[in-house]
């Protein structure tokens, strides 16, 4: 008896000892880490596009517009409203970021040129392949190309074309008029975040053919609501 119970003792023991410094299986944090490897998705591994339109007036009168790099979007002299942030692969609940691919990380010069046309601005086309594009399963052109012709398939509601004075309105009311404009769009497509007291961005949810498609609840609970916000004026060119 006392035999047994020395016997039971010590496969206790041992397992204790197994389960603190590792067996077969490696010690804790490696097998976490290697369920982290084995969890991260593969570039074209998500559900839907997200397309940001970023309201330029907001944020070049933020701090965060104030850098070199925001001259041509800010201080240039061209007159932007909504501009390209990102094309944004999303998925029903979270986002996929910084793939691992075999696409070059550095933006190349004449897809750098072309992109600037809807995303003027080097540093922001950079951050924006190397943290979505990475993931769309898309070679940098096409990715670029495929942003550009989502913007471009969303129609700008005449009231938010380069409005010389503040607008003074809500982000339901935004959603609602680009609604209007682009009647192919769920009415659960689009969403419109604010920057404290300004509208700062509208987003549009479209599929993998950059159709538009129903946001999830993750996306729509971005939307600011009816509180009241401003759009600010566009300044015109002299």
């Amino acid at each position: 008896m006392m035999q047994t119970l020395i016997a039971i003792l010590l496969m206790v023991g041992f397992a204790l000892v197994q389960q603190q410094f590792g067996g077969a299986d490696g010690p804790p944090v490696a097998r976490e880490e290697a369920r982290a490897v084995a969890a991260a998705p593969a570039p074209g591994d998500f559900d839907f596009y997200v397309l940001a339109l970023s309201w330029s007036p907001t944020h070049c009168a933020s701090e965060a517009g104030q850098g070199r790099d925001d001259d041509l979007q800010c201080r240039s002299g061209r007159a932007y409203g909504f501009v390209v942030h990102g094309l944004w692969p999303q998925f029903v609940q979270g986002w996929p970021t910084y793939c691992a691919t075999e696409a070059p990380r550095r933006v190349g010069a004449a897809v750098m040129e072309a992109a600037l046309e809807v995303s003027p601005s080097r540093k922001l086309v950079q951050h924006q392949w190397e943290k979505h594009g990475t993931c769309s399963g898309l070679e940098q052109g096409a990715y670029f190309r495929a942003a550009a012709r989502a913007a471009g398939g969303v129609r700008m509601p005449e009231a938010f074309i380069k409005p010389v004075r503040p607008v003074v309105t809500s982000a339901e009311a935004v959603r609602r008029e680009f609604l209007r404009a682009n009647s192919w769009l769920d009415a659960s497509a689009v969403v419109v975040t604010c920057r404290r007291k300004e509208i700062g961005e509208v987003r549009v949810c479209l599929d993998k053919d950059v159709r538009g498609r129903a946001c999830s609840a993750e996306v729509r609970r971005s939307h600011c609501g009816s509180r009241e916000a401003r759009m600010l004026g566009v300044k015109q060119l002299r």
